[in-house]
């Protein structure tokens, strides 16, 4: 009688514990998050893209700035493409200057345009360039006496390309530089994010003798730089079902001005924006990116079109998802009255 007893107690404590025992994933089906959440994979010559602290957000600069005249280059593993949609090329970059910079009498953005290229070998054309970012979609450079609107810390930039532009089986090589000619020196350049590093690999180098355009054929690996990473990296996307919801879109306007919020959600919002349209098909955007919620904007009602106009928000997350709002018709500014004689 004793052992039937104690029988039925082991047998009832082992269902008690299988009861609170959380469920294990089926080992074929693969664990819930790994298949409902899908991440992007990074690769750049320093793995820890949380170390890309270094210049690009203020204090010493190194010189380490995007130009016309200097080209980065870095080394890239063979990437594993395979099991991809996506592919982006990119770099953590910031401190764009305005043109009074240091002064703050004349706020407009130094104008530039950045771009990347990659290719299985060090030497780049036309063929494998791609346009990164305009410098005024930078955050700004910080004012020493003074406040200025868009400073921000560095932020990340990505250019989407063929997924057959990477190489699973040989090094890729990645270039950035400015094809504006202001960008000549830290003071009217955008600085590049950069990474202490104890690695001793050959894969980062500096051209300065390049002139607006990406280094082709002999010396393109001009200057090795050791112990710095500048912050260029690969992004791979997989395919995924992520959605970038734009809610509460609303436009006040007014005689002088509109005033504009909206709220984006999704998963991992990197940047959002405005555009407007006069036609609901060709879509143009009219501010910098705005990286940080809530969103708000004021637009100068001269600064677009007296004309009526269409205007709606965009946002992106990190998966490269985006997503737009319900567009607002704007309509035409109020003619004046006719002067009475």
């Amino acid at each position: 009688m004793r052992h039937l007893i104690a029988a039925a107690l082991l047998a009832a404590c082992s269902a008690a514990a299988n009861a609170q025992a959380p469920a294990q994933p089926d080992a074929e089906k693969g664990s819930a998050f790994s298949s409902k959440s899908p991440v992007p994979a990074y690769f750049a010559p320093e793995k820890n893209l949380g170390k890309y602290y270094l210049y690009a957000d203020g204090g010493f600069h190194a010189d380490w700035y995007v130009g016309f005249n200097n080209c980065w280059i870095v080394k890239v593993p063979p990437v594993p493409t395979g099991s991809y949609a996506k592919a982006y090329i990119g770099a953590k970059l910031g401190r764009a200057k305005i043109m009074s910079w240091p002064a703050s009498w004349d706020t407009t953005p130094i104008p530039g345009k950045i771009y990347m290229a990659v290719n299985q070998a060090p030497s780049f054309s036309a063929d494998n360039t791609y346009f990164l970012a305009e410098a005024a979609d930078l955050p700004r450079e910080p004012l020493p006496n003074d406040s200025l609107d868009g400073v921000d810390s560095a932020r990340w930039l990505w250019a989407e390309v063929p997924l057959g532009r990477l190489s699973q089986d040989k090094d890729n090589y990645l270039a950035l530089w400015s094809s504006s000619r202001y960008f000549t020196a830290a003071s009217s350049s955008p600085i590049i994010a950069a990474a202490p590093s104890d690695s001793e690999e050959a894969d980062v180098w500096l051209n300065r003798s390049i002139k607006g355009n990406a280094p082709s054929g002999e010396g393109v690996l001009e200057t090795p730089i050791s112990g710095i990473k500048p912050a260029i990296a690969v992004k791979l996307v997989p395919a995924n079902e992520y959605k970038v919801f734009l809610k509460g879109f609303s436009a006040a306007v007014g005689q002088d001005e509109i005033n504009v919020s909206f709220t984006a959600i999704g998963e991992d919002i990197r940047a959002a924006w405005l555009e407007i349209s006069y036609d609901k098909f060709d879509w143009q955007k009219v501010t910098r990116y705005m990286f940080k919620a809530p969103y708000f904007w004021t637009f100068g009602r001269d600064e677009i079109s007296k004309d009526m106009f269409y205007l709606r928000a965009a946002a992106v997350d990190n998966l490269e998802n985006t997503g737009y709002s319900k567009e607002i018709t704007v309509p035409p500014m109020p003619q004046p009255a006719p002067a009475q004689n």
